[in-house]
């Protein structure tokens, strides 16, 4: 609530006819370009992914039953390699840039828990799959305001987000072909659904607009030893006004005005 009174605000005070009267007149101005060094967002984008992943046994280590029902998913321990002080393992590269994306690795655990019924004991019962995965994947970018201007093109720096990360889907199917003959008969097929931000920053010549001259006509500087009197606008348009000389005057029935 305080956001929006503070934007009517400043709407309010931005329609106020000295300013703008002030904004066109820098507006006529003409404008060079001043390069400064600074840290710049060079290219940045977003990717969404679903990946399908296979459990074929349970944490028992028997195979997943026929019957089984999934009945929640969950993905946790997860990391991106090279982000946050995670470190690469060996053979898996940290994030980079490749033509017009960022390829990174990340690695999850997806648990999987579900019902069956039990011979054994004649009954219901419910079991849980688990599996650690390695997915490398690639966001595409695009140039930010026309990309960067870097004064050393090997220094660049990378951020990787995740902005969404969930198991949507869980159910059991028997074997997909591909797989070998060895795998258990049936497997718990799992779509876990990730986002991701990425962009690439580094140290760039940017152009800061700044005028030819001044772009605001300044007031008047103050005189040495001249001395301004403090005043503040009145919030009343109509009032009675008595001073030392004339106490009493704003008692009279009605007050006079000024």
């Amino acid at each position: 609530m305080e956001d929006l009174d503070l934007v009517a605000k400043m709407k309010e005070a931005w329609r106020n006819p000295e300013i703008q009267e002030l904004a066109q007149r820098c507006f006529q101005k003409k404008f060079v370009c001043t390069p400064v060094i600074m840290e710049k967002v060079c290219a940045s984008g977003s990717k969404c992914f679903h990946d399908i992943h296979y459990l074929f046994r349970a944490e028992t280590g028997g195979p997943i039953p026929s019957d089984a029902c999934p009945i929640n998913c969950v993905v946790s321990n997860f990391v991106i390699c090279g982000v946050s002080k995670e470190n690469c393992s060996p053979g898996v590269p940290c994030p980079r840039r490749v033509g017009d994306c960022i390829v990174f690795t990340v690695k999850y655990k997806v648990r999987v828990w579900f019902e069956f019924f039990d011979n054994a004991t004649n009954s219901l019962e419910v079991g849980m799959a688990s599996e650690c995965f390695t997915r490398e994947l690639a966001v595409p970018i695009e140039a930010f305001d026309r990309g960067c201007v870097l004064c050393n093109p090997e220094a660049t720096d990378i951020c990787i987000r995740r902005i969404s990360l969930d198991c949507i889907r869980a159910v059991v199917v028997p074997r997909p072909a591909g797989f070998p003959s060895t795998c258990p008969p049936f497997a718990i097929e799992v779509t876990v659904e990730k986002e991701f931000f990425a962009l690439e920053s580094g140290r760039s010549i940017i152009c800061i607009p700044t005028c030819a001259n001044e772009c605001i006509d300044l007031p008047f500087p103050v005189l040495p030893g001249e001395c301004v009197p403090f005043e503040r606008e009145p919030l009343c348009d109509e009032f009675c006004q008595e001073t030392d000389l004339e106490p009493g005057r704003c008692a009279q029935c009605p007050p006079p005005q000024p």
